[in-house]
């Protein structure tokens, strides 16, 4: 198809625009960029825009519109890696938080009430403090003591200092 043709078949805004580029970058073909489909693009001084070849527009440059492309594609890996973490936490979590509602038999281990889903697993010396993940400094307690002992400074009645 020829280029008369497809500005023939424009909107008359569109033609004129593509007509603008076209012309300027045949006299001044230093001043044609490409973007990342190899249409042509050419800067105006007077809007401050961007003119397609066929006619578009925009405030970016091709290379300004690439690198958006590419900072996206960025931001979307890492947003893609950090729900992988969050699943494998939530896995991870989920696997202690059985094992130690099994072991303390879904009973407080600080009261002794037997409550199921309402018991917290509870870090003995806080994660903070360097306390692990294992199963020996976690113990299930419920909310009222789970409170008592976060109150308490993570030092409370049942561990000797």
């Amino acid at each position: 198809m020829s280029a008369r043709k497809m500005l023939f078949e424009m909107s008359q805004s569109l033609a004129d625009r593509a007509s603008w580029a076209r012309k300027t970058a045949a006299e001044n073909p230093q001043c044609v960029a490409t973007d990342d489909q190899l249409l042509p693009w050419v800067f105006c001084e007077d809007d401050q825009k961007w003119y397609s070849f066929d006619g578009n527009y925009s405030t970016l440059s091709p290379a300004e519109k690439s690198q958006r492309v590419a900072d996206f594609a960025d931001k979307r890996f890492e947003r893609m890696q950090a729900a992988e973490r969050f699943a494998d936490e939530q896995i991870y979590w989920g696997k202690i938080r059985s094992f130690v509602l099994k072991r303390d038999k879904s009973t407080c281990q600080v009261c002794g009430l037997v409550k199921g889903s309402k018991l917290h697993v509870h870090h003995i010396l806080k994660r903070v403090d360097g306390g692990p993940d294992t199963p020996d400094n976690l113990i299930l307690v419920c909310p009222k003591c789970h409170a008592n002992a976060d109150r308490s400074g993570y030092n409370p009645p049942w561990v000797k200092a």
